[in-house]
């Protein structure tokens, strides 16, 4: 045998070995996700023990220099791992990317050989594409993730040679860099969980990974992906940290009361239903990741989509009872009256005072002739936020209008504009608390005790919406019960806002 001959049967074997620890590690993979997440029973059947004795004997041959021997037992074990990978692929399809995460998240301490070996023999079987590119994203980054950059490089080096890719030519590899860095700067950017979404970043940033073919294996495009996913999950936990609470208490009002809105709003609008079974399924869902601390964008997005669709199915529903609203009588009340008035009503020592006079002086400012939809867009309302029957409420409780139904009463329209008012007070507390955080300013005592005040009167306030509903269910005006939840699930958002930013400055 020459040397070059025997230089090549070495390599050959080193190259098999390989596969077969790859191969046994996928098997081991793939034996653990079956056994401990789809409780099923692994539809194939390997005998390892026989390739691993065949490939004893091929190391035995290649240090005996026994050139035809050697090459025939390559043969033999290149089949039986072929096999083996055509069962285990098969198997493999049963695994979504998400379980594999799971899988790894559960392991106690990383182990790198096995994300390695893992990772190769979906290189060795060319199995990069569609599901397992997103496997492999997440290989690749959770074995970069504690690396130093040239250390990192050296392993995707060597990994990705398995792959055996031809070099892509310099400048299509920069150009992709650039792209993927650029991609990595915008997601750093934002500032608001829900942007992640809307401006689908992280979706975008999937599909190119998924379009950019044989180029991902690129050991510096890699290098850049692995940075942009670090990147990615950074900025998604930080923002879910704020948005957590939100979405649980959002989803938990929903689901308290949702047989109750499908009974009086579900006939007149199917629609309604069939976004609440998605609800459901999403919000169950979302229950079931954040038990295991394994929540993901996709799972939030879709679950917050649902509720506002929700909300605005409500909105639909409500065109069958919907009649045009009387038009106030010609008169303005100045701001001394506007007080007067406001304090005969609500007390002297109402809380809320200075934002309901804000309410007052907005719909009054406003004009006159204007119907309560007309006053709803207007400048001076519009900033406030105020829903249409909240404008409506405080024109019945001073005369303007006319009661619509027996439950239609001061009580009502009370709640309506106390809780306008203190969403317009939390509102204020929550943006200058979150400005002092953000500079690293402590607030002052007083402000922390007036949103303190805003925390206890939301419960207040809530508690009275709970008993209001309890009744609304007989009310013979159905739009009031869609007023009653709306009013209180945008409170209780902005409660649930102020509540976190309190509570880390408390």
């Amino acid at each position: 045998m020459t040397v070059v001959e025997s230089g090549t049967l070495q390599s050959r074997y080193e190259r098999i070995s390989d596969r077969l620890k790859a191969t046994w590690t996928s098997h081991q993979f793939v034996s653990g996700a079956f056994r401990h997440f789809l409780g099923a029973p692994l539809p194939y059947e390997v005998d390892f023990t026989s390739i691993y004795d065949q490939t004893r004997e091929l190391a035995r041959l290649v240090d005996q220099s026994r050139l035809v021997p050697a090459i025939g037992t390559i043969s033999q074990i290149d089949t039986a791992l072929s096999n083996a990978a055509k069962d285990l692929i098969r198997a493999d399809d049963r695994i979504s990317a998400s379980l594999l995460r799971r899988f790894f998240e559960k392991m106690k301490k990383q182990d790198d050989t096995i994300i390695e070996y893992l990772i190769k023999f979906y290189l060795y079987t060319d199995a990069v594409e569609g599901d397992r590119r997103d496997k492999l994203d997440y290989l690749f980054t959770r074995l970069g993730e504690e690396r130093e950059a040239l250390d990192l490089r050296h392993r995707i080096i060597s990994l990705v040679a398995v792959l055996r890719v031809a070099p892509a030519p310099r400048e299509e590899v920069i150009s992709l860099i650039r792209a993927v860095r650029s991609m990595r700067e915008e997601i750093e950017s934002v500032a608001k969980f829900d942007d992640l979404t809307e401006r689908n970043l992280l979706r975008d940033a999937r599909t190119f990974k998924h379009r950019v073919g044989d180029l991902f294996f690129d050991p510096d495009v890699l290098l850049a992906v692995i940075e942009l996913n670090v990147a990615a999950r950074n900025r998604f936990l930080r923002l879910y940290a704020g948005e957590e609470q939100r979405v649980i208490e959002d989803s938990a009002k929903l689901m308290e009361h949702g047989q109750a809105i499908e009974r009086n709003f579900g006939e007149a609008n199917p629609a309604l239903v069939e976004e609440f079974a998605r609800f459901r399924e999403f919000k169950e869902r979302f229950d079931s990741l954040r038990a295991q601390s394994n929540v993901k964008h996709e799972v939030v997005a879709r679950l917050k989509a649902s509720m506002s669709n929700i909300v605005a199915q409500l909105d639909r529903g409500l065109d069958v009872y919907e009649e045009a609203a009387p038009e106030p009588p010609a008169a303005f009340y100045d701001e001394t009256q506007q007080s007067e008035d406001v304090a005969s009503r609500f007390g002297r020592n109402e809380p809320l005072a200075v934002f309901l006079l804000r309410i007052a002086a907005a719909i009054d400012a406003a004009g006159a002739a204007a119907s309560s939809e007309e006053l709803v867009q207007s400048a001076a309302v519009r900033d406030l936020r105020l829903e249409s029957w909240e404008v409506l409420a405080y024109q019945k409780l001073f005369g303007r209008q006319a009661p619509e139904a027996e439950e239609d009463n001061d009580e009502l329209w009370m709640l309506y504009l106390r809780a306008a008012a203190l969403r317009m007070k939390v509102d204020e507390e929550a943006t200058i608390l979150a400005t002092a955080m953000a500079a690293g300013v402590r607030p002052e005592s007083e402000l922390l005790a007036k949103a303190k005040q805003s925390l206890d009167l939301a419960k207040e306030l809530d508690e009275l919406f709970g008993d209001l509903l309890q009744e609304a269910v007989y009310y013979s005006n159905r739009r009031i019960l869609h007023q009653l939840y709306r009013s209180r699930f945008r409170l209780l958002r902005g409660f649930s806002g102020l509540w976190l930013i309190y509570d880390r400055q408390s």
